[in-house]
């Protein structure tokens, strides 16, 4: 397989919809399956105008998640029920637009998009939006995410935010 076939905007895009749909449907274990063992999930904080946190150990962030396992226990705690912060749980939409792989190597690649997500609950109706910046890598022929930063536009957060959120 060539690395071309690999990584097309195709097969992208439609591993990036896939996410999309199973947050919007709360189909949380296959959300789940998208994701590498050893995934890293990053939301950094703005630091100021055009400067976010870069290290999570020493930096402040929003969210900071550095494996699956770590996905599964937040998902463990939304669908038992023991998130204050997840009941109950919102609705949401997600759309993503302007993909582009910006770096392509043997068996991982780089993808930056754009984002928007509107989110309605009994306690917040908002639009929040970014870009996310993904590497991903080929795990025997499938499309897995290693590693997702989300960047949000907005400085100041209303609400709650969770990964189901962004």
């Amino acid at each position: 397989m060539s690395m071309h076939s690999l990584f097309s905007l195709e097969r992208v895009s439609r591993l990036l919809a896939q996410e999309a749909c199973f947050l919007d449907a709360q189909q949380w274990k296959s959300w789940l399956a998208l994701y590498t063992e050893d995934a890293r999930f990053f939301v950094p904080a703005w630091v100021s105008e055009h400067t976010l946190t870069t290290d999570p150990l020493t930096e402040l962030s929003l969210i900071h998640i550095d494996s699956r396992l770590g996905l599964e226990e937040r998902v463990f705690r939304i669908e038992s029920r023991d998130s204050f912060a997840s009941l109950p749980l919102d609705r949401t939409s997600h759309h993503t637009s302007n993909i582009l792989i910006t770096e392509e190597r043997e068996r991982e690649c780089e993808v930056t998009a754009a984002w928007l997500v509107h989110c309605v609950g009994s306690r917040i109706r908002t639009t929040r939006a970014g870009r996310y910046y993904y590497t991903l890598r080929d795990e025997a022929g499938e499309l897995k995410i290693a590693a997702k930063t989300v960047v949000l536009i907005d400085e100041e957060i209303e609400g709650t935010v969770d990964f189901y959120h962004l």
